[in-house]
């Protein structure tokens, strides 16, 4: 998770989706978590994480961003 986050030059915690319903349903707030605790959190609810995750092995776009899209390709 953490090769994944840093491929986007983001931290674990970027990668949660604090809009999807699975995670409001977990009644947290985004800034209290580590990064191990939301690491653990998206391996016990992968719904919970920013989709589409997009990625050319070098760099990653993390949920609808077509702008970052067009950059990658």
């Amino acid at each position: 998770m953490d090769d994944l986050a840093k491929l986007g030059g983001m931290s674990i915690k970027d990668l949660l989706n604090p809009r999807s319903t699975g995670f409001k349903k977990l009644n947290l707030e985004v800034d209290k978590l580590n990064d191990n605790e939301a690491a653990s959190l998206i391996s016990e609810n992968p719904r919970i994480m920013r989709r589409p995750i997009f990625t050319d092995g070098k760099n990653l776009a993390a949920g609808f961003d077509t702008d970052r899209y067009a950059e990658m390709i």
